[in-house]
């Protein structure tokens, strides 16, 4: 199974991450992007629902429909985060992981898999993150006012910790993985059109051309398959056990995504460093125990 997590990782934090910043988070046109975007991954999630004979209707469906909807502002909330800088967006994430694994202990029961050496793992991780965003924060706030930057990363972190929660409860009730990201897609179109009327011909822009249109679609390809593997593996594992590693992935992968591929900000100190080699370390306990 660790496998399936480090080459999720890598997909998610890395290559998705990096399309998101270039094609989907850059002024202009972003709601009208927002919107095509949901509209291909809806048609996609659809088709694959439909030729794998596992698309279904319940109430279960309605409601990730309507977490979908919500989503649909996270991303955009996400995006206009990554557009200030991805790399200070990344480590500032902790939140979504935290409401989620809180969740997994008050409502699923998950408290019951922690081992005293898995919570030592998990205590860890977290601490790291949380030093080493902390050291992002200080670094970004002598350069310019990072509130702006915080407020976005907020608006996602809030509505993602229970889209996630919702994909480990509903794997649990036996929901499959097609009907899921087909109601959670169709109910983000939506939502991506209520935004795309919110914000307005400001964010609307001018009409996408055929090339931007490809590279949506591509993006959309792309966030659709890392969707229906999230999926996937939050069916398998605890979320005690897989969020905190990704936390710790997102915040070392799209902070060195973002200075490497974006120059966004200078090179880490070495206080830094040190904490992603302990947040690692972290990892390392929890999937050796739990993986």
């Amino acid at each position: 199974m660790i496998i399936f997590v480090v080459l999720f990782c890598l997909y998610h934090y890395g290559v998705v991450s990096v399309a998101i910043k270039k094609i989907g988070a850059k002024a202009g046109s972003r709601t009208r992007k927002l919107v095509w975007q949901y509209f291909f991954a809806a048609a996609l999630a659809f088709i694959m629902a439909i030729v794998s004979g596992q698309l279904e209707l319940s109430w279960s469906v309605a409601i990730v429909a309507a977490i979908g909807a919500a989503n649909a502002f996270g991303c955009y909330c996400q995006w206009r985060a990554y557009d200030i800088s991805l790399a200070r967006a990344a480590v500032m994430s902790n939140l979504d992981d935290l409401i989620a694994v809180s969740l997994g202990y008050a409502l699923l029961g998950e408290l019951g898999v922690l081992t005293p050496t898995l919570l030592g793992g998990i205590v860890v991780s977290i601490i790291s993150t949380a030093i080493f965003a902390r050291s992002r924060y200080i670094r970004a706030a002598a350069e310019q006012s990072p509130g702006r930057l915080i407020g976005w990363v907020l608006g996602y972190s809030l509505i993602w910790g229970v889209a996630i929660f919702s994909m480990r409860l509903f794997s649990l009730q036996g929901m499959s993985v097609p009907t899921f990201v087909a109601a959670w897609y169709g109910g983000a179109w939506v939502g991506a059109l209520l935004i795309f009327m919110a914000m307005g011909p400001g964010e609307a822009g001018l009409s996408l051309t055929s090339v931007q249109k490809g590279k949506i679609l591509l993006l959309a390809v792309l966030i659709w398959t890392a969707q229906m593997y999230a999926n996937w593996l939050r069916g398998q594992l605890p979320l005690t056990v897989l969020q905190p590693i990704l936390l710790v992935a997102e915040m070392s992968l799209c902070a060195l995504v973002g200075m490497i591929f974006f120059e966004e900000t200078k090179k880490m100190s070495l206080q830094e460093i040190i904490t992603i080699i302990v947040a690692l370390m972290g990892v390392t306990i929890i999937a050796a125990i739990s993986l």
